[in-house]
C-alpha cells in the first residue's frame, strides 16, 4: 500500500545517496522476497508474461547492439521494471494482499486530488479559454507554481485510477452500505482528473469505465444511475476552461502544429527509416533524432507513444515481441471477472495502463510493475484456473502449489 501510495510523490522526495524513494522501496521489497518468499518467487518466474519480457530484452538488446550508438538505458529500466512487478505478484497471493493494492490506489488518488483542487480549482475557475491555445496558456498560468515535482499529466492519472477502483468497488452488492461514500470518491477523484486539463487522462477514464461496465454488465438500473449522477457532477463542476482543451488536431495554426501532433506526423514521415530494424536508442536520442525532427529546445524528445517508440528504437521485430508481451499480459486477465468487484478493478486498472501506453514513451514506467505485479499476482494465486468462480470466500488462504494452467484458460 505504501509502494502505491508514495508513487504520485516519488519526484518530490529528494534522493538518498542518489537513489530516489522508489528505488529504495521496490529495493526492500526485492530484499524481502529473495530472503522470504525465495520460493514462490521461483514459481512465478516462468509465468508467460515473464516469458515474453524476457524475450522482448532478449530482441531489444540484439538489436541495440547493430547501431552505431549502442545505449541500454531503456532497456535495463525496462528489466529493473519487471523485476519490481514480480516481487509485487509474489506479494499479491491472496484476496486480502490484492484488496490492500487496489485500496491504496484509492488513497492515492484521493491525496492528489485534494492537492489539485486546493493549488488549482481557483485559478481555473476564473480563467477564460475560447481555444486550444488559449486553454493551454491558462494550463500553465495555473500549474506555474508546480503543486508537486512531478508530470501534472500523471497526476491526472493517478486521481482517474482512483476514480477506478472506487466505482468498480460501488458497483458491488458486497458495498452496498458504502456506496454512497464511493461514488462521492469517485466523483471526487473523477473531477480532479480534468483540473490538470490532461485529454489523456480523459481518454483513460471513458475507456476504464466502458471496461468495468463491459466484464460487470449494465444489468441494473443503479449503474445507469450511477453514471448519469457522475457525467452531472462533473459537467457542473469542471471549470469552463477545461472543455476548450478537450480537442486534438494536426492542423497548423499561429503558434504552429500541436506538439504532440508534429512528433505523430514526423514519425509517420521517418516511417520507412525505421520500419525494419530501427535506428537504434542511443542513436534515436543523438544525432538522428536531432536531424529528424524529433529535437525539443535543446534536447531530443520522445515520441509520447510507446508503440511507435519501441519501433523506432528497434524497428518491426522490436514491435512484434512487445506485443507478445502485450497479449500475454491480456491473456491473464480472468474470463468473468464482473463476478468478483476485485477483479473489476484490476481490469480498470489494466485498462488504464494499456491508455498509458498510448501517451508515453516510457515502457518501464514504475506504474506498470504495481499493475503488472497485481495482474500476475491474482492470475496465479487466486483465479488460478483462470475463471473467477461465482461465489469467492471472503480470505481466501494463499497457496503455493502452483496452477496447472500458467499460460491462461483454454478459453482465454
Amino acid at each position: 500500500m505504501i509502494t502505491v501510495v508514495i508513487l504520485p510523490m516519488q519526484d518530490h522526495i529528494s534522493a538518498v545517496g542518489g537513489m530516489s524513494v522508489m528505488f529504495l522501496i521496490f529495493s526492500m521489497l526485492i530484499l524481502y522476497v529473495l530472503v522470504n518468499r525465495s520460493r514462490e518467487l521461483g514459481a512465478i518466474l516462468p509465468h508467460s508474461l515473464f516469458i515474453a519480457a524476457y524475450v522482448f530484452i532478449g530482441v531489444s538488446i540484439l538489436l541495440e547492439a547493430t547501431s552505431p550508438l549502442s545505449r541500454y538505458t531503456d532497456i535495463i529500466r525496462f528489466g529493473q521494471m519487471i523485476v519490481g512487478a514480480m516481487c509485487v505478484a509474489v506479494l499479491c497471493r491472496d484476496r486480502s494482499a490484492l484488496a490492500a493494492g487496489l485500496y491504496a490506489y484509492i488513497l492515492a488518488g484521493l491525496w492528489v486530488s485534494v492537492m489539485l483542487y486546493a493549488t488549482s480549482y481557483g485559478g481555473l475557475q476564473q480563467i477564460r479559454a475560447d481555444d486550444f491555445a488559449e486553454a493551454s496558456k491558462a494550463r500553465s498560468e495555473a500549474f506555474a507554481d508546480k503543486p508537486m515535482e512531478a508530470n501534472i499529466d500523471s497526476l491526472a492519472f493517478v486521481c482517474v485510477q482512483g476514480a477506478i477502483v472506487a466505482f468498480a468497488l460501488c458497483l458491488s452488492d458486497r458495498w452496498k452500505h458504502f456506496r454512497l461514500y464511493l461514488l462521492g470518491i469517485t466523483a471526487f477523484c473523477l473531477i480532479a482528473s480534468y483540473l490538470p486539463m490532461s485529454r489523456g487522462a480523459v481518454l483513460m477514464g471513458l475507456m476504464s469505465f466502458g471496461a468495468i461496465f463491459y466484464v460487470r454488465g449494465i444489468r441494473h438500473g443503479k449503474a445507469l444511475m450511477f453514471v448519469g449522477v457522475l457525467g452531472l457532477a462533473v459537467y457542473m463542476v469542471v471549470p469552463n476552461a477545461v472543455w476548450s482543451r478537450m480537442e486534438y488536431s494536426t492542423q497548423v495554426n499561429q503558434g504552429g502544429m500541436e506538439s504532440r501532433a508534429k512528433l505523430y506526423t514526423t514519425a509517420l514521415e521517418r516511417l520507412p527509416d525505421y520500419i525494419l530494424a530501427g535506428v537504434g536508442a542511443g542513436n534515436y536520442y543523438g544525432d538522428w533524432g536531432t536531424k529528424n525532427g524529433f529535437s525539443g529546445r535543446d534536447h531530443v524528445v520522445g515520441a509520447h507513444n510507446t508503440l511507435i517508440q519501441i519501433t523506432i528504437f528497434w524497428g518491426i521485430f522490436g514491435l512484434l515481441a512487445y506485443q507478445l508481451f502485450l497479449w500475454c499480459a491480456y491473456r491473464a486477465i480472468p474470463l468473468r471477472a464482473g463476478r468478483d468487484e476485485l477483479a473489476v478493478a484490476l481490469v480498470g486498472l489494466i485498462v488504464s495502463l494499456s491508455m498509458l501506453l498510448l501517451q508515453t514513451h516510457n515502457f518501464y514506467d514504475k506504474a506498470y510493475a504495481l499493475g503488472i505485479g497485481l495482474l500476475v499476482g491474482a492470475r496465479y494465486w487466486i483465479w488460478p484456473t483462470g475463471i473467477v468462480p461465482e461465489v469467492v470466500a471472503s480470505n481466501s488462504p494463499s497457496t503455493t502449489e502452483a496452477p496447472t494452467a500458467i499460460w491462461g484458460s483454454s478459453k482465454a
